[in-house]
């Protein structure tokens, strides 16, 4: 099982995140990665790279659960008390 490493930036910094990111990849700590992100215009853009169809649907998949353990985190209060 892969261990899941959380990046810890503020939600506004955008650029922080993405220089974090890329001396992260500079250092060759990031092999591959997927890239989904929503442009000032609406659309959407999306990328990849080093990763074949297999290991992007492992990727996208672990985004996925980093989303729903937010939701929990964010409802465990309302999740306690039912048990």
């Amino acid at each position: 099982m892969a261990k899941i490493i959380r990046f810890k930036t503020p939600q506004d910094n955008l650029v922080e995140a993405l220089e974090n990111l890329l001396e992260m990849a500079k250092k060759g700590e990031i092999t591959n990665f997927i890239f989904a992100s929503k442009c000032s215009d609406g659309n959407i853009a999306t990328s990849w790279s080093n990763a074949d169809v297999g290991e992007r649907n492992e990727l996208v998949a672990h985004l996925q659960i980093d989303v729903m353990y937010a939701v929990v985190e964010a409802n465990m209060d309302r999740l306690v008390e039912r048990i």
